[in-house]
């Protein structure tokens, strides 16, 4: 595994002012609520949620504080949605890829954990997991966002074990499929803390090698 460093560029492309664009039925898809919450939730994950403002949100994202509230009510429903949207694009479609791909399980998360590997590199070590991020930051003082992680992170397990359990899987898994959904998800959530505090390319590298010889040992065929 070959590392990349590339920085990271939050200041987003300047968008056009709400007024420009053709109002909607559907506002999920307007182009200035998206850039403002593709916006948040990169601050959110790199910089934490308390240390961002919705100020510097809008200033990011190059629009009005107007325009802002008038897509979201709070800066606790962006995060909740920003949590969503990273839960759908960074794990969700990433595992789906990955087990449509390939029919074995052991050759899907060794895929998978090796795209993982590859996005901490590409981000320079930076961000680790943002629902970790969260649960650990602000879990025991929202309930509201506490409530939203635990229901991600149950998705993100039920998905699993549902991959684990298709009959046209190929690999025996040497325990309980629930129990071993669970110890993925805390192995590769303390590998990520792990690459996120330490920023050493070799570390990181060793500590997802270690991750693929728990498939190794943990899925026979």
């Amino acid at each position: 595994m070959q590392p990349m460093s590339t920085a990271l560029n939050l200041q987003a492309t300047p968008a056009n002012d709400m007024t420009d664009t053709p109002e909607t039925t559907d506002n999920s898809q307007n182009p200035t609520r998206l850039k403002l919450l593709e916006c948040a939730e990169k601050l959110f994950w790199y910089q934490g949620i308390r240390a961002t403002s919705i100020d510097e949100i809008v200033k990011t994202a190059d629009q009005s504080k107007g325009a802002f509230f008038h897509y979201f009510s709070s800066k606790g429903e962006i995060t909740a949605l920003a949590l969503n949207k990273y839960a759908e694009e960074e794990i969700f479609e990433k595992l789906e890829k990955q087990f449509s791909q390939y029919k074995n399980i052991k050759e899907s998360l060794l895929n998978w954990g090796h795209e993982i590997y590859n996005g901490c590199v590409m981000r320079n070590y930076k961000g680790g997991c943002f629902l970790g991020n969260t649960a650990l930051e602000i879990g025991d003082t929202d309930p509201k966002i506490h409530a939203e992680v635990s229901k991600l992170m149950l998705e993100w397990e039920n998905r699993l074990v549902g991959y684990f359990r298709e009959e046209t899987r190929t690999g025996e898994i040497l325990m309980e499929p629930r129990q071993f959904a669970r110890l993925v998800i805390f192995t590769l959530q303390g590998m990520m803390m792990s690459s996120k505090t330490h920023r050493d390319k070799n570390r990181t590298a060793r500590e997802f090698q270690a991750l693929a010889e728990l498939y190794e040992r943990m899925i026979k065929g």
